[in-house]
């Protein structure tokens, strides 16, 4: 048999055997699934940032307003939420939590959601943000918060403020206007300055005098203040009469809807001898303290809408409270008994 002939065959044979075989099993003959370039990445999640601010504060507690922001790079990551802890700095116990819920990142990108931890106003916090995908802790983030105790209560936020001299002048001035009978009329005005940026009004100013040493209040007076504009001054005025040859504090307190936003202090040197200072605490110059010298002298007189003087409970004004009338009956009895027993 002649060579080429056999070639042929074996030609033959091979295509048959091919054709069979892309008949008998399928996909025999599709191009193989292509290979990825590369492997999928995994997913990594990161806390990049964290913002905190002050949020409502109130008398005892105070609002954090806490914002992380959270970068993803690398594969998804689903259900991704971050845990926010306040950890009290001193203790160690946990002061609030709350959880953030981030959904699927996807795509490198950066994502931040805003929380609230109420805290006690006092001390400082570490703030924590712990991430989670899928349930697994992944990342953790702190940040540390101080002086939470000096956050300024809601309810006494106000831009009108008493001014502060850089000269070292008291910010409550005095005049003596009169001195009769024993007793001294005062004219007493402070300054009180708007700091903000909007006018403010509708508040009070007690004006208070009150004798060193035995810290009776010799008189007292309100004024109504009205509207302040922005970055303006005002200077309020109200008079105060007390017994003459005495040292006094001079106390100014400023109200809004019933309480207390700011207090100042000064003096009134009317006494011969040493003058009184803000920080001195015993009676200085002068007579002893005479206690019939402030008998009725709270006069309460208004400026505007004033304070009105303290009732006793004998239906009076100032002097000694509650005894007045009773204290003179019994009086009389006594010395009705008295003489009858004498011979």
């Amino acid at each position: 048999m002649r060579t080429e002939y056999l070639l042929l065959g074996v030609v033959a044979l091979s295509v048959v055997l091919g054709v069979g075989v892309a008949v008998g099993v399928p996909d025999a003959l599709d191009p193989p699934e292509d290979t990825p370039d590369r492997p999928e990445r995994p997913a990594h999640v990161d806390v990049v940032e964290m913002t905190i601010a002050p949020g409502a504060v109130g008398g005892e507690n105070a609002t954090l307003r806490v914002r992380p922001f959270v970068a993803q790079r690398g594969g998804a990551a689903t259900n991704v939420t971050v845990l926010l802890r306040a950890v009290d700095h001193d203790t160690g116990f946990v002061a609030a939590t709350q959880r953030l819920s981030y959904g699927t990142l996807d795509g490198d990108v950066t994502r931040t959601r805003e929380g609230a931890l109420t805290v006690a106003r006092q001390g400082g916090y570490d703030v924590q943000a712990i991430v989670y995908v899928n349930g697994t802790r992944v990342e953790t983030g702190t940040r540390a918060v101080r002086g939470v105790g000096t956050l300024t209560p809601d309810y006494r936020d106000t831009p009108l403020q008493f001014q502060e001299f850089d000269a070292g002048m008291p910010v409550i001035e005095y005049n003596i206007e009169a001195v009769e009978d024993g007793r001294s009329t005062l004219a007493v005005s402070t300054y009180l300055t708007n700091t903000g940026d909007r006018a403010v009004g509708d508040l009070e100013l007690v004006l208070t005098a009150r004798q060193n040493g035995s810290n009776v209040v010799a008189d007292r007076t309100t004024i109504q203040v009205g509207e302040v504009g922005s970055g303006k001054t005002v200077q309020p005025t109200g008079d105060l009469v007390v017994p003459a040859d005495y040292n006094y504090y001079l106390d100014a307190v400023l109200w809004r809807d019933g309480t207390v936003v700011a207090t100042a202090r000064s003096t009134a040197n009317l006494a011969p001898g040493t003058g009184l200072e803000v920080d001195d605490n015993t009676t200085a110059g002068g007579e002893g303290f005479q206690a019939s010298d402030f008998e009725a002298t709270e006069s309460g007189r208004e400026q505007g809408t004033g304070t009105p003087p303290t009732e006793t409970a004998s239906g009076g004004t100032g002097g000694s409270p509650g005894f007045g009338a009773a204290v003179a009956v019994v009086a009389l009895v006594a010395a009705a008994l008295i003489a009858r027993t004498r011979p």
